[in-house]
């Protein structure tokens, strides 16, 4: 006979078809205030750039959208790999974002999102996309859901477990996740605790968001992509604030990862090693990004427009999403001409005209795209100047973006000579 802490964990309690689901709580921050001293503007010529977000927070063009990194926000881990707490995190993040004009955040997964699970203790932790695709999936085939194992923080006994399957119940499992909420803590340093915990409430914030799912369930798939949508959506208002998520922060998700995207960081609305019904993907897709388009803009990728079928796979998506006389806030797409999904290969510019054409031919509001080419361009060295200046005339031609990888001294600096 198995013991309590081996046994596969129980579904919850069926609810009635006619139960009422809470609503996912959201934890509102607000929006911090913006010193004048610390607000630049940006010369009109150089309006379309996309620039570096960094640390420490100093002025930065008030007109310009940036791009921001997890890891270097996070600031330096201290000797045993931990960071400061999410909310400290989230602190800088909403001061930084309230003083621009936009800021793109990577939130699609997991481990790619601002909060880390395991090396701080996280704000408002998100469900990866792909969590909805399953409980979509498995409620399409009328198979019950199974929550993730979830107990109070200190109870070693009930979070202890050795079958990875058992303790994720129904739901994509996370090796990391798993090795650190199943350590015990009696025995442990300080710094073990400290990893233990976080790794625990990180499975207690996925856990509730699976039980709102399971017990949308008997209501159809539907439903329950329409709970999942709505845990993803208050996780991003709970950690940058409302107003923020409506007016600076833009989200960006991998709707079309690579091999190792999918199956080494659980990007993207799939699961490696596990067939999923397309009508799950498909549903899944429309409503978690629908959802989250209605709380500010949203950014997805990456398209490579070499390739018919991708521009294809990329303007059906724009057709659902945002589709000709539609309102709302803005959908950046990524496009490039070959890469290697980590900044390496060569920009969409040579086929941006060819798309953009398409894309007016198409059932799309023209108004809500934006397309955004990458990898970035490099001004750097001695011919910087003349790089940066060459590429500002070329993109704007184009009525796109220009994201360059400099951060806001750097780029004024360039402008200055």
């Amino acid at each position: 006979m198995a013991s309590p802490t081996d046994q596969t964990p129980t579904a919850a309690a069926t609810p009635t078809p006619e139960a009422q689901v809470e609503p996912p709580p959201v934890d509102d921050p607000g929006t911090p205030t913006v010193d004048p001293s610390e607000r630049l503007d940006a010369p009109a010529r150089y309006e379309h750039l996309l620039l570096r977000a960094a640390l420490p927070i100093r002025p930065r063009y008030a007109d310009l959208v940036y791009e921001g990194n997890n890891k270097h926000f996070r600031g330096d881990a201290d000797a045993a790999g931990l960071f400061r707490s999410g909310d400290e995190t989230a602190v800088d993040w909403r001061r930084f974002a309230a003083g621009v004009g936009g800021l793109v955040v990577l939130r699609d997964s997991l481990f790619s999102q601002q909060d880390h699970p395991v090396a701080q203790r996280p704000r408002a932790l998100m469900i990866s996309p792909s969590w909805v695709t399953v409980a979509v999936a498995e409620t399409l085939a009328s198979r019950p859901l199974t929550a993730p194992r979830t107990a109070p923080l200190d109870d070693d006994a009930a979070w202890a477990g050795t079958n990875i399957d058992a303790y994720f119940g129904s739901f994509p499992v996370s090796e990391r996740l798993f090795g650190d909420a199943t350590r015990p803590l009696v025995g442990a340093d300080a710094s073990a605790r400290i990893q233990i915990e976080n790794a625990r409430v990180s499975m207690q914030m996925l856990a509730a968001a699976a039980q709102a799912m399971i017990a949308a369930a008997p209501r159809g798939a539907e439903a329950v992509a329409q709970v999942g949508a709505e845990w993803i959506a208050a996780s991003d208002r709970s950690y940058f604030g409302v107003e923020l998520r409506r007016d600076k922060i833009i989200p960006i998700f991998v709707e079309n990862p690579n091999e190792h995207e999918l199956r080494d960081e659980g990007k993207g609305l799939g699961v490696w090693g596990r067939e999923l019904a397309p009508e799950a993907l498909a549903i899944t897709r429309r409503v978690v990004y629908g959802r989250r388009l209605l709380d500010g803009p949203l950014a997805v990728e990456r398209y490579d427009l070499r390739f018919e079928t991708e521009h294809q796979r990329a303007i059906a998506l724009l057709e659902e999403l945002v589709p000709r006389g539609s309102s709302g806030h803005q959908l950046w797409l990524w496009v490039n001409g070959g890469t290697d999904g980590h900044g390496k290969g060569d920009p969409a510019v040579p086929y941006i005209a060819d798309f953009q054409a398409k894309i007016s031919a198409a059932n799309v509001e023209v108004s809500r795209v934006v397309l955004l080419s990458k990898p970035s361009v490099r001004p750097w060295g001695a011919d910087g100047k003349q790089i940066l200046e060459v590429e500002t005339d070329r993109y704007a031609q184009l009525g796109i973006p220009l994201s360059v990888q400099l951060r806001t001294e750097q780029l004024r600096s360039l402008i200055a000579d």
